[in-house]
């Protein structure tokens, strides 16, 4: 008896993919909003599902930046990015230069984007690895993590795209707070659970 497989099986296959190939795979139907993936290094991998606190997370970090920064920069949650041909994340948030059309005429780059926002528990481990890696090597100059875990805000800064990491890593706890030029006074425990 021959089992059925689903399009995204073959998705599996060693092959490294670009955005082009991923954007013919969404528009001939073979991937679809149900299969809750992204395009990473070339690999079409599975997004983790979001519980309950990072939703609520999520939720709370968009009315934050919405209040402060609406009417001068795009407030991006779960969007996709365009960089490098071989990978289109969607991160949990972005903060990108303001476009009249709203993207409508292609997601951000590298160059429109001013910080780069993932919240993270059961991801921690590819927001730290593969995903921190193409943000460097791709130049975004902020990027933060929102790590549930441990209940901090950690904040990469001083992307090096040779070696494929950021240079600075400045780690805040629960109970702390921080200033950023573009948010003003950041809370740790406003964010993290």
């Amino acid at each position: 008896m021959t089992a059925v497989r689903h399009e995204t099986d073959l998705l599996n296959l060693q092959h490294h993919w670009t955005i082009a190939d991923y954007h013919r795979m969404i528009e001939a139907g073979i991937l679809t909003e149900r299969d809750k993936v992204e395009l990473l290094d070339g690999k079409i991998i599975k997004m983790s599902p979001k519980g309950r606190l990072h939703s609520a997370c999520i939720s709370r970090l968009n009315k934050f930046c919405i209040k402060q920064l609406s009417d001068h920069y795009e407030c991006r949650p779960e969007q996709p990015i365009n960089f490098l041909d071989i990978s289109e994340p969607e991160p949990d948030y972005v903060i990108a230069r303001l476009d009249m059309n709203s993207y409508v005429d292609g997601h951000p780059g590298a160059e429109d984007i001013h910080l780069i926002i993932e919240v993270a528990d059961s991801s921690l481990a590819i927001d730290r690895g593969s995903k921190l890696k193409n943000y460097a090597a791709a130049n975004i100059l902020e990027y933060w993590i929102i790590n549930l875990v441990d209940a901090q805000i950690e904040v990469y800064t001083e992307p090096n795209a040779k070696k494929m990491t950021y240079d600075e890593v400045v780690i805040f706890k629960e109970g702390s707070s921080f200033e950023h030029e573009l948010l003003g006074k950041v809370v740790v425990g406003d964010l993290v659970f």
